[in-house]
């Protein structure tokens, strides 16, 4: 029996993220993603298909959340492009605790890949969904520029392919649209700097300023590129303003949770939402 027969008859119609790292980032992320759609919608009432492109996508749990936000505010009309390798990357010997190590066995192995499949195919099917499996630093500049109206970058979270990821977006997303990503966990402007330059090729750290674990990779390539984004909880975005940017404000955003999320993901983001300010 294929994967894709096995996920189906283990979970018909549905969507399979209730497994270990399923949810790999804080789950609240999620709702900042519908709220990226709102942020839209309620910015240009007139916009109608909207086009995301997600950058690292993993088992598809950011896409169904876009998804849901394209439903959501946009009458369930839109795509979403998804790039990804699903082939293992990490620096084994830098990164050599549980996650990395799971990680790297789901995405060796394929197992990682089909799941996606399984899941991306609950979408309705007025929401076209289309994915490119390989390296994005190939795939980006092979892209029409000008094309996405979100682009959520969510890939290699070290220095240099942060930055990379950011510099192939920009030529992507129209005037007006937001680029957006996961685990900016900490501005640079709230850590140790001197210890985030240094630690650029490292994926996840700790802070000895906030006491805090951050990704020092995606710190430094936002900070360099934008200077301060928006972020909540770790999800940081920036708007572009003609040839500028400007950091968007999602005040009076509705906080909608994702449905996919499993029950342990839910209570966890509805716990850490009582803690966000959102502006």
């Amino acid at each position: 029996m294929s994967y894709q027969n096995l996920l189906e008859t283990v979970s018909p119609g549905k969507p399979v993220f209730d497994i270990k790292y399923g949810i790999l980032s804080a789950p609240v992320r999620h709702c900042f993603m519908l709220g990226t759609i709102w942020k839209l919608k309620q910015q240009n009432p007139a916009l109608s298909d909207i086009s995301v492109l997600e950058i690292g996508t993993w088992l598809g749990a950011s896409a169904l959340s876009f998804a849901q936000g394209l439903e959501e505010h946009n009458a369930s009309r839109g795509a979403i492009t998804c790039v990804d390798a699903w082939a293992a990357f990490f620096d084994e010997e830098k990164n050599s605790d549980d996650v990395h190590k799971n990680m790297q066995a789901m995405l060796s192995s394929d197992i990682a890949y089909n799941i996606f499949l399984h899941n991306i195919k609950t979408l309705p099917e007025t929401i076209l969904c289309q994915h490119f499996k390989g390296r994005s630093g190939d795939i980006l500049p092979m892209l029409r520029p000008g094309q996405f109206d979100v682009i959520f970058i969510d890939a290699d979270h070290t220095y240099a392919p942060v930055k990379k990821d950011i510099l192939n977006a920009i030529p992507l997303v129209k005037d007006g649209g937001i680029i957006c990503g996961d685990d900016l966990n900490l501005q640079l402007s709230q850590c140790d700097a001197d210890l985030a330059k240094r630690s650029g090729d490292k994926d996840f750290i700790l802070d000895p300023k906030t006491g805090r674990k951050f990704h020092p990779g995606v710190t430094l390539a936002v900070a360099e590129i934008f200077g301060e984004a928006a972020a909540f909880g770790g999800f940081w975005a920036i708007q572009k303003d003609g040839k500028g940017w400007k950091v968007p404000s999602y005040k009076g955003m509705p906080v909608i949770y994702p449905r996919h999320l499993p029950q342990s993901a839910l209570e966890a983001a509805k716990d850490h939402m009582k803690d966000i300010v959102i502006k």
